[in-house]
């Protein structure tokens, strides 16, 4: 019974610990506005300010215009060409 208990325990904790590293990795996605974010890594790089634990771009990414922006079978998406789902 006990070392049913102890592995319980381990995986519990293992499983945290990649829950927290997920979490951590996700963290820097681009805002809603349409501003950069990176994970920051001892400092900020210029044209970046800091915000929590990323770097923010200080200006919103540029979109491209035009129709013919994107290959065919591909859309805009937060400034970079992606596949259509």
């Amino acid at each position: 019974m006990a070392r049913f208990a102890v592995i319980a325990a381990l995986v519990a904790l293992v499983s945290l610990v990649a829950a927290e590293g997920a979490r951590a990795a996700n963290s820097c996605r681009p805002t809603r506005d349409g501003k950069d974010r990176m994970d920051m890594s001892g400092g900020c790089p210029s044209g970046y300010v800091a915000r929590g634990a990323c770097c923010e771009s200080v200006r919103p990414i540029s979109q491209p215009t035009g129709a013919k922006a994107c290959p065919p079978g591909m859309m805009v998406r937060l400034g970079a060409c992606v596949p259509i789902p």
